[in-house]
């Protein structure tokens, strides 16, 4: 019977201080279990916070995002036109194969900067694209198209 009253109380105290669950946690006057408790209140964001966890998780300075469009058109024209006859998609073939295979440190876009930028390995993207194009599987579907 005694403990049926100590529960009984220890819900009173619950519901006495269900309000302050509300307005905030007075750490200096909460007991042990409103502490614990403490772990499940809502959180509140404001709309900034809210919308920031639908952005872009790596986040790029302006300079960065250009050099990873540069590499992305160059790796795009590298695939799409490896295999083209016609002039102008061959000599945008050849541009971005010429670009990639250049080891050039001196220029700010050089395929060797770029990549050290975006902290990539450069050998290994350049040795990825290569095995790309000489794949049997990747000519035949050139050819077709």
């Amino acid at each position: 019977m005694v403990g049926k009253n100590k529960a009984s109380t220890h819900a009173m105290d619950q519901k006495h201080h269900s309000a302050d669950w509300v307005r905030g946690l007075d750490s200096v006057r909460a007991n042990f279990d409103e502490r614990a408790l403490a772990i499940f209140q809502l959180d509140i964001l404001i709309p900034g916070q809210f919308l920031a966890t639908y952005k872009r998780k790596l986040h790029m300075d302006p300079e960065r995002a250009l050099m990873f469009a540069i590499l992305q058109d160059a790796v795009v024209c590298f695939q799409d036109y490896a295999g083209a006859q016609e002039k102008r998609k061959r000599r945008l073939f050849l541009d971005a194969e010429e670009w990639v295979m250049n080891d050039d440190h001196d220029y700010l876009f050089s395929f060797e900067n770029v990549c050290a930028s975006l902290a990539l390995n450069a050998s290994y993207l350049r040795r990825g694209l290569m095995r790309w194009k000489n794949n049997p599987m990747t000519q035949g579907r050139r050819l077709a198209s």
